[in-house]
């Protein structure tokens, strides 16, 4: 980590000023401050991420929002500084005030004592500054020391390069490589070899294939060049081996994820190739067979050692849509490589999903004994017919807010079949607390200790929706006061369809998560 300027300033300066220590242990606790950034202000990287290191444990509540990212910490650009700064003092921004920020994720560190800002999208050219909200307290409720803080920094404009895109830079290239593939913004990208020669070249406007017509020396070198100057860090080297079989597909299959519209083709190849994902209906047999079908094409790029054993080390990922609902569909994948050769898997069979899942809020434990953080839930159920797919689902309050139920997105789709059930908790939620809890239930944990942010209230517990990943609102808890005991959950009659109204009733001491009522 860096160390620079740690000292809290007023949203109106932008002076340096030499880093607070860390109080030592035993030492009376003063106001809490920055203490830290990183990077240290002035010149940034534009895929940089930024980190705020208080000297105290801050708030987490106040960290992070509803929305799972932070309005407390947050960067702006110098057009909108000034709106933006003024905008983070108050309680909460609003919808035309959150447009104003740079779009960044955020990430508490550990103890609550720092915080990382990790932009979206690399940063274009420009001024930009990292604002601290003066409104900022640490665990203790003591308000953040001085006005806030503002820290500026500069990110230059990219130079402009050519870069490998196969061979991979320090890869090395089949003895009969025929096209070295290539990205440039603009400019004349060419291949040469150690004594200068030029051996292909062509003008770029992004992707840029360059044929190659002579023979390739094995162990020799070659590098690209963009407008005559050579780039020694976009090379690769020529091996002994040719390449002369087709592309080859892991376990001879495609993983497909499977959605309404829509679907996402998983698979791993031994070779980079131009991939075709090709869709159409069963009752054609199999696609494009009477001349109709969906065709997807993306390249699957990578850097196989050519004398290595076959390893498929080129992972692939293809993204259809347009598909009808409720449909069953076939797919395959076609890949050709640069040599001519071409693969074709077997044909899979898949039925897309229906449109809206029949999925209820069933249960919810707003009041559960002491710890309550570690023991709050919300139990959603799949009615049927159809699965549903929980990704990118949302419980949505009075406020407008949707806040996703995971807080990152899993590495494979969270699937409910029908009957089956799972549970929307906070990060401090512990399924220890429930030793009936099958352990095959999912449980999708929000960004944040508590649900909805802060907790649902123990006396009234507020009214929420849940929210499908398009905004569609499937289901909804009233909210409101219960006869019901501490560890009583509130169950939802589940006769009643979801979107019509159904009462809750206080359940079993403990709930019954994961379970029917």
């Amino acid at each position: 980590m860096k160390r620079g300027l740690g000292i809290v300033l007023a949203l109106t300066a932008c002076a340096k000023s030499p880093s607070i220590p860390m109080p030592d242990a035993g030492t009376p606790a003063g106001p809490p401050s920055v203490a830290e950034v990183d990077p240290e202000p002035g010149a940034a990287d534009s895929t940089a991420h930024f980190t705020v290191t208080f000297t105290a444990p801050m708030a987490e509540g106040q960290l992070l929002a509803g929305t799972g990212r932070s309005e407390t910490v947050v960067l702006a650009t110098a057009a909108q500084v000034e709106q933006v700064a003024a905008a983070i003092a108050h309680d909460s921004l609003t919808a035309v005030e959150r447009a104003l920020l740079v779009p960044t994720a955020a990430q508490i560190g550990e103890g609550h004592a720092s915080l990382t800002l990790l932009p979206d999208a690399p940063l274009a050219a420009g001024t930009y500054y990292l604002l601290v909200s003066p409104r900022l307290k640490d665990d203790a409720g003591d308000k953040l020391q001085g006005n806030g803080a503002r820290f500026e920094f500069e990110v230059a404009p990219a130079k402009a390069h050519a870069t490998l895109l196969f061979p991979a830079p320090g890869a090395q290239a089949p003895l009969n490589l025929q096209m070295v593939r290539a990205s440039a913004a603009q400019g004349t990208v060419a291949l040469v070899a150690a004594d200068g020669s030029v051996l292909a070249s062509a003008p770029a406007n992004g992707a840029v294939g360059l044929q190659v017509t002579s023979p390739l020396a094995s162990g020799a070198g070659y590098w690209l060049s963009l407008d005559g100057a050579v780039d020694a860090a976009q090379g690769f080297t020529v091996s002994a081996c040719p390449r002369t079989t087709p592309p080859s597909l892991q376990n001879g299959a495609v993983s497909l994820s499977v959605r309404d519209t829509s679907l996402v083709a998983s698979f791993a190849l031994d070779w980079p190739a131009e991939t075709t994902l090709q869709i159409g209906l069963a009752s054609d047999g199999e696609p494009c067979a009477k001349g109709a079908c969906l065709s997807v094409s993306a390249a699957v790029t990578c850097a196989p050692d050519p004398c290595a054993a076959q390893a498929f080390v080129c992972p692939g990922s293809i993204a259809a849509a347009g598909l009808a609902p409720a449909t069953d569909y076939v797919a395959r994948i076609v890949a050709t490589d640069d040599f001519g050769n071409t693969l074709r898997s077997a044909v899979q069979s898949f039925a897309t999903l229906a449109p809206l899942p029949n999925l209820i809020i069933s249960e919810v434990m707003a009041t559960p004994a002491s710890p309550e953080t570690t023991a709050e839930y919300v139990e959603l159920f799949n009615l049927g017919p159809g699965s549903a797919v929980l990704d990118g689902m949302g419980f949505m309050t009075a406020d407008g807010i949707v806040r996703p139920l995971s807080a990152t997105a899993p590495p494979t789709p969270v699937v409910l079949r029908p009957g089956e059930r799972a549970l929307a908790t906070g990060t401090a939620f512990d399924p220890a607390r429930y030793p009936s809890l099958p352990a095959q239930v999912p449980i999708l944990r929000a960004s944040t200790q508590r649900l909805l942010s802060h907790g649902l209230g123990d006396a009234a517990p507020q009214a929420f929706q849940l929210v499908s990943a398009g905004g569609v609102i499937l289901s909804g808890f009233p909210g409101g006061s219960f006869p019901c005991a501490v560890n009583e959950s509130l169950q939802r009659d589940e006769t009643a369809q979801p979107g019509a109204a159904a009462s809750f009733h206080c359940g079993p001491d403990g709930g019954t998560p994961g379970a029917p009522p």
